[in-house]
């Protein structure tokens, strides 16, 4: 079982001792030993130790726990269900919004809560942010056939602010058609 040790684990002086003569990497805020494979889970554990479990990672913080980032934020992009009307009090790790989720934008790992890739495109090609080409691409590069599926879901909602601007970018972040048909060398 893979583990995620906190300062309230061992003091966090130790910890960062035991990092500095390599028995554990640091993943996020927390700490783990280094015959850990990092993956999503281990990830999202150690998010979910910092942020609980009422917030959604979305963003760059459900890129970073699918691995299509490879560099944890310096600051979690959250959310919560706008149904719940929940307060946090503000911190400086997270950027929190309230959002309405479809059944299926969401999945859990590790007990917490994160956009699945397809939700995460959808919000990237809303966004207001010019950063986010890389990211798309990582995203549409494992999972192609998600450019169309998104296209569709943002032209079918109607009174969607930016919706042409979105549909451009996706558009634009497409490269399944651009690439060239697969070819086999027989001698």
């Amino acid at each position: 079982m893979a583990s995620v040790l906190s300062p309230g684990a061992l003091p966090l002086a130790e910890l960062h001792a035991a990092r500095l003569d390599g028995e554990l990497f640091t993943i996020d805020e927390r700490f783990s030993p280094v015959d850990e494979v990092e993956t999503s889970w281990l990830r999202a554990r150690a998010l979910r130790s910092v942020a609980g479990t009422r917030m959604i990672a979305e963003l760059d913080s459900a890129l970073w726990v699918h691995g299509l980032l490879p560099v944890v934020p310096s600051i979690h992009t959250m959310c919560v269900p706008r149904s719940d009307r929940l307060k946090f009090p503000p911190s400086p790790r997270f950027v929190l919004r309230e959002m309405t989720h479809e059944p299926g934008d969401t999945m859990e790992i590790a007990g917490l809560r994160v956009t699945v890739p397809a939700r995460i495109l959808h919000d990237l090609a809303l966004v207001e942010r010019e950063d986010v080409v890389g990211a798309a691409r990582s995203i549409l590069g494992r999972h192609p056939e998600l450019a169309h599926e998104c296209a569709r879901r943002i032209s079918d909602t109607p009174n969607l602010p930016g919706k042409g601007r979105a549909l451009r970018r996706l558009e634009e972040w497409d490269v399944s058609d651009s690439q060239p048909a697969l070819t086999r060398y027989t001698s």
